[in-house]
């Protein structure tokens, strides 16, 4: 993961952990009405147990449905990241 001044928010840790075939690191702000459209989409596939669709700059690709879901916290240099990730196995999206 690249080294940022700031601390990355749900979102941009979900983003970072989107690598296929190449490896990717991409970080992005977004506006809060897009992080919880985008969470709550993805809330609705992981309970209907469908793989979620998203695209981040410029790439489309799927998380399956049997993705691992993890909750993180760190605390480093008097701050705190909560990450929500969820982590598979790349392949050819």
């Amino acid at each position: 993961m690249s080294d940022s001044p700031h601390l990355r928010t749900p979102f941009r840790r979900f983003l970072l952990q989107t690598v296929s075939v190449t490896e990717r690191d991409i970080e992005k702000n977004v506006p809060p009405t897009q992080f919880v459209d985008t969470l709550r989409r993805l809330a609705d596939a992981i309970e209907a147990g469908e793989a979620f669709r998203i695209q981040v700059q410029n790439r489309r690709f799927s998380v399956p449905a049997d993705a691992a879901i993890v909750i993180e916290h760190e605390i480093e240099d008097g701050r705190e990241e909560l990450a929500l990730e969820l982590q598979w196995a790349s392949n050819s999206n």
